[in-house]
């Protein structure tokens, strides 16, 4: 079962319009695994477990996860949340909606008067990824560490998260972690686009390598 499938956000599926390689298809080509990709932007581990229905896991002999970026964006107190997939018209007019709540939140400043909470909490963030790597125990899980991001404020949450993702993977041996954090950090002039968070072909070059790297430092 040469197959693989990825699962993950912006950063998972790339921009459109963009034509250089994401680091989901770097790795499959070079370690000759047929990938699925259901990177999906704005997309949390809540949309993971939708995801993992429609195309399980435990159907892929590697499953990349990608998540924290949005999983771990402050938003108000009991802020709505409308999946992103799976998708049809109700829930797109509903997220129309909830944007221009949101919008009117920053106006109204929802955030102090409500108080400020993650997207996903790191509890529920980290149950979500449990769910799914137990439902697939003979599929190896490569959990990637959300890259930082030019927004400096944001970064200690992702930090937070990308802990959480290597505790999971010590404590399970079907699990590995591989952190790209600091290297992408090190050298955010050439990885991170101007937007301060979605990755260059550079970005996604150096994430595939320390990826690569850690297979095969398990296959030894």
């Amino acid at each position: 079962m040469n197959r693989a499938i990825a699962y993950g956000d912006c950063n998972t599926e790339g921009l459109k319009g963009e034509r250089f390689l994401l680091w989901p298809e770097i790795v499959c080509e070079s370690v000759a695994l047929e990938l699925t990709n259901c990177g999906h932007t704005m997309s949390t581990t809540r949309e993971l477990l939708e995801y993992n229905r429609t195309f399980p896991a435990s159907q892929y002999a590697v499953a990349f996860v990608q998540y924290g970026l949005v999983d771990s964006w402050l938003t108000f107190r009991g802020a709505p949340y409308v999946l992103y997939y799976p998708d049809y018209p109700l829930r797109k007019m509903a997220r129309k909606l909830v944007k221009k709540l949101k919008k009117l939140a920053r106006v109204w400043q929802l955030q102090k008067r409500l108080g400020a909470v993650e997207q996903v909490p790191l509890s529920e963030y980290t149950d979500n990824l449990h769910k799914v790597i137990s439902s697939a125990p003979q599929t190896r899980f490569v959990l990637v560490a959300t890259a930082p991001n030019l927004d400096e404020p944001r970064n200690p949450r992702i930090k937070v998260y990308n802990e959480a993702l290597a505790r999971i993977a010590e404590a399970c041996d079907h699990v590995m972690y591989v952190d790209i954090y600091e290297d992408i950090w090190a050298h955010r002039d050439i990885t991170l686009m101007e937007d301060g968070t979605h990755l260059t072909a550079a970005g996604h070059e150096r994430i595939a390598a320390k990826i690569i790297s850690a297979l095969k430092d398990v296959q030894r």
